[in-house]
């Protein structure tokens, strides 16, 4: 079965739907989710809109480089009023070296205005680039002393809050530009996660028998 991951989420529908018909347009197999109207559960309060697209991992980067060159024409048209022209050449060179961060559209601009400025941004450079964000994104987050710490915790105090913070602990990934998964936390914080999983579970079992027991 072919697995779907979110390669864009947007906040308005129209980019959405931009993105929907190029992939259309190119045959590359997508889904979609849509959600208008969404409550947190905890605050109750209603969320923004998201409208979120998803394509096989193997196709992440054939859409990035679609949108590259779809841009790369639409770039020649803008305007000196962009607020990209405001940037320094620094600033436009961080967009260059964290482009998920950023649109296709802005990511074209900033190499057109370096380009302008007399700084050419070759292939080279921009692969140098390209390799040394995947390798940022790629690293596991610090060790999570504190929060293994507060797993333990809600673990003893009963249970079911610390198997969801110990699962999430364990399983959870994140997904490079590349379509590429990794676990967010490192191998140690991640066996933290799964002994506390397996604590709060053994105090609920335990809560249970004991109140069946009273």
């Amino acid at each position: 079965m072919q697995e779907f991951l979110t390669i864009k989420n947007f906040g308005h529908e129209a980019p959405f739907l931009e993105l929907v018909e190029l992939l259309q347009a190119h045959d590359i197999p997508y889904q979609t989710e849509i959600y208008r109207e969404r409550l947190n559960p905890i605050s109750m309060i209603m969320l923004s809109p998201e409208f979120i697209v998803k394509v096989s991992p193997d196709r992440f980067i054939q859409v990035d480089r679609i949108l590259l060159e779809i841009a790369a024409d639409e770039v020649h048209l803008a305007d000196t009023d962009h607020y990209l022209f405001d940037f320094k050449d620094e600033e436009l060179f961080d967009i260059l070296a964290s482009p998920d961060e950023w649109s296709a559209f802005d990511y074209q601009l900033a190499r057109r205005i370096l380009r302008e400025r007399g700084l050419e941004v070759d292939t080279k450079l921009l692969n140098s680039l390209h390799k040394s964000r995947l390798q940022e994104l790629a690293a596991p987050k610090p060790s999570q002393t504190l929060n293994v710490m507060l797993g333990y915790i809600l673990a003893l105090l009963g249970g079911i809050f610390g198997f969801f913070w110990g699962w999430n602990m364990a399983t959870a990934r994140k997904i490079l530009p590349n379509g590429e998964r990794l676990y967010v936390f490192r191998p140690s914080d991640r066996q933290h996660g799964w002994q506390i999983v397996v604590l709060s579970a053994m105090i609920m079992i335990g809560l249970a028998l004991w109140a069946r027991a009273v």
